[in-house]
């Protein structure tokens, strides 16, 4: 009874640390599955709404829920500022074949006040192969 006591003090306190550390969240998800065969992709957004003194997190996860890249932006930042995210296996993320015909799903996360995107927010992938010189 104990172990049990325990086991679920210390789910109670991890739960409240992360709450603690988020103040809101706000998910996305790819309008349907992306193509195959592409060795880099670019997702080009927009800053959110957010309050000036918090840090938004930007998280990309795989298909089957782990995470595949994260991204802290401190400091100001203007609402509605062009973003861009590139993503490749030697680069940022992992092996961009996770994502091969399935959706990509994305969090912002602030660790103060709340997240505002537009109704329609300004997204876009763009899926694209390395092209390599060889030289003749």
């Amino acid at each position: 009874m104990r172990k049990l006591l325990a086991v679920v003090i210390l789910v109670l306190f991890v739960a409240l640390a992360y709450a603690a550390e988020v103040s809101d969240e706000v998910t996305f998800k790819s309008a349907g599955p992306v193509p195959s065969g592409f060795t880099f992709w670019t997702f080009y957004w927009s800053m959110p709404e957010i309050n000036p003194d918090t840090t938004l997190q930007y998280v990309v996860l795989q298909p089957d829920g782990k995470e595949y890249f994260r991204y802290t932006i401190g400091g100001k930042r203007q609402t509605g500022q062009n973003m861009r995210s590139d993503f490749s296996k030697d680069f940022a993320g992992g092996d961009p074949k996770v994502f091969y015909g399935k959706e990509i799903i994305f969090k912002f996360i602030v660790n103060k006040g709340k997240i505002k995107f537009p109704e329609s927010p300004p997204f876009r992938f763009e899926f694209r192969n390395t092209v390599k010189a060889v030289k003749q």
